[in-house]
């Protein structure tokens, strides 16, 4: 309370317990009353006026963070879908040149005789596995830009290796091996595609940092492992780590360690919004070798979920 407040408080009390009341004295205290109730409202307009105005100022700021991560969002879905039609194609070059040369075989050794239901036998066995092969690649890109939105658990282990599948010769051709160990019965809740966007990209800015040093020995491991509580997976590389100058920031929109025009900066803050959506975070640090990224989620329910996953 102001001594403004006090003072006229301590007038409209002495006016009411005085034996008679003055009339001017009366008119005085209303005149009083009224200023001040005046002046509130104008205190109480300015505030509301500052109050609509700040509203008004959070929602555009809202609407405008929500445009931005819709903005990136779709630009990380159109980089991982490239990324994703070029390993396609690498995938795809293997088998399409072997039916190529079992085309071209087929037709030499009709030409000398030795063709025999036997010989087709055979034949058919080896061209369907290269058919399958483009049919199983085929399925599982369908599969991976599929917008399925509904959350469930799912196998760790399985769905790195469907990504695993869809880059396998890209990374033979880059001479990287890649290792998956640890508890392949571990499963975490959420959506599946977007975990595979996650993996789908560490693995991409490991094979660039494998490129841009020019590494020769190239390895990397995916490692799960479980308790009562999370599931934790470690993807590491030996590709000489993140710049110390960006690796806290290495989640934030539009950083990038990537040479001008080479990188984006969307791929692991898409990777760190995704983790969180789960419930899970996605942290990197440098090791002795190279860089090491973990995801770190929590198991959602009590019992395993082996039965429902197997």
């Amino acid at each position: 309370m102001d001594n403004d407040t006090q003072l006229f408080l301590e007038q409209l009390d002495d006016a009411i317990n005085a034996a008679t009341i003055d009339k001017t004295e009366i008119k005085k205290i209303l005149q009083q009353c009224k200023r001040r109730i005046k002046r509130f409202d104008t205190i109480l307009k300015q505030s509301d006026k500052q109050l609509s105005m700040q509203v008004h100022q959070l929602e555009q700021e809202f609407e405008l963070r929500v445009n931005n991560e819709r903005i990136l969002a779709q630009q990380a879905k159109h980089a991982a879908m490239g990324e994703m039609m070029d390993a396609v194609a690498h995938q795809w070059k293997q088998p399409l040149n072997a039916i190529t040369m079992l085309t071209d075989l087929l037709l030499m050794e009709y030409k000398e005789d030795k063709v025999d239901e036997a010989y087709l036998e055979t034949y058919k066995k080896i061209l369907w596995e290269q058919i399958n092969h483009l049919l199983n690649t085929l399925a599982e890109f369908r599969s991976f830009f599929r917008p399925d939105k509904e959350k469930k658990h799912f196998n760790l282990y399985r769905a790195i290796n469907s990504v695993l599948l869809l880059v396998k010769d890209e990374f033979m051709k880059e001479m990287i091996t890649i290792k998956v160990t640890g508890d392949e019965t571990a499963a975490i809740y959420g959506v599946e595609n977007e975990f595979k966007h996650i993996i789908l990209n560490i693995l991409n800015n490991a094979k660039d940092a494998f490129n841009e040093k020019d590494i020769h020995s190239r390895e990397m491991t995916c490692t799960i492992e479980q308790n009562s509580e999370n599931v934790m997976l470690k993807i590491c590389d030996n590709a000489g780590g993140i710049p110390l100058s960006v690796i806290k920031d290495i989640f934030k929109p539009n950083i990038t360690t990537k040479a001008e025009g080479k990188g984006t900066g969307i791929g692991l803050y898409m990777s760190a919004q995704i983790a969180e959506k789960m419930d899970a975070t996605l942290t990197a640090c440098n090791t002795d070798r190279g860089a090491c990224f973990t995801f770190l989620a929590p198991i959602h329910t009590k019992n395993t979920i082996r039965e429902e996953i197997l």
